[in-house]
């Protein structure tokens, strides 16, 4: 692989989650930019988080959107997983987070997409008519795995296990940022990412951000982008983990040096 050559990575993952990256950066010889758009806090309403979980021996099915939602999860129920219902993750992060919060692994993890298209066209969520389905996440984010699955019969249910807040310091970060210049691609992982960054920025600001080069785990933050009205360049990873991402960050380093 390429050394990263200096380059400046400005990784908006939250803090708790950015080491793995910003650590695989550092040791290509990039410079790995620390500034968290997302933080994940504990819900409002913590006793109808805890209810959400008390009867998980009922459902067929356990789909966990996230790691945060395992993570969270865990530290509402403080035991095992129930052995009945089907387990299911929509990344291998997910499936990890899994593993070492309840010693369990999934029973099914898309094998690319990582996403809830790719969840929807595995063969396990086809015929779930009757089928009772608790979906643990964050507060918000999309409908379409929830609708698909009760158009397809399903009796699905939500815990909304934690949400996600700007960090407090993001504004006076992306300031001290933005005066020193010194970013040549920014990483998103969501497009609330996206959104917080935009939102926090002025116009100068945001027109500076948006002739960075961007790098995105999925198509659809691309859309997203656009629709944001940004128009600079956008690369997709092969998929949302480290690894991924640190890929195609050597591919784009060998392109910049050999363009």
């Amino acid at each position: 692989m390429p050394d990263l050559q200096q380059l400046g990575v400005m990784v908006t993952r939250p803090a708790h989650q950015a080491e793995g990256l910003c650590g695989l950066i550092e040791q290509a010889g990039g410079r790995a930019i620390r500034l968290p758009m997302i933080e994940i806090a504990a819900v409002e309403d913590e006793a109808a988080a805890r209810a959400s979980l008390a009867d998980l021996a009922d459902f067929d099915i356990l789909i966990f959107i996230s790691a945060n939602a395992v993570h969270q999860c865990h530290l509402y129920i403080g035991k095992a997983l129930p052995a009945g219902p089907q387990i299911v993750t929509v990344g291998q992060g997910t499936a990890r987070q899994l593993q070492q919060d309840f010693q369990r692994a999934a029973d099914l993890l898309p094998a690319e997409g990582y996403n809830s298209e790719a969840l929807l066209a595995t063969p396990l969520l086809q015929q779930v008519t009757n089928k009772r389905i608790l979906i643990l996440k964050g507060q918000g984010g999309r409908n379409l795995l929830a609708d698909t699955l009760s158009d397809r019969g399903a009796k699905v249910s939500y815990a909304n296990l934690y949400r996600r807040m700007i960090p407090t310091e993001a504004e006076q970060q992306l300031s001290a940022v933005e005066k020193a210049k010194n970013i040549d691609i920014i990483v998103f992982t969501s497009g609330e990412g996206i959104m917080n960054l935009l939102s926090l920025a002025g116009e100068t600001s945001r027109t500076w951000l948006c002739s960075i080069s961007w790098l995105v785990i999925h198509a659809r933050l691309v859309e997203v982008a656009r629709q944001a009205g940004c128009e600079n360049e956008i690369i997709v990873s092969d998929g949302p983990g480290d690894e991924h991402i640190a890929q195609c960050l050597h591919q784009w380093a060998r392109q910049k040096t050999n363009s």
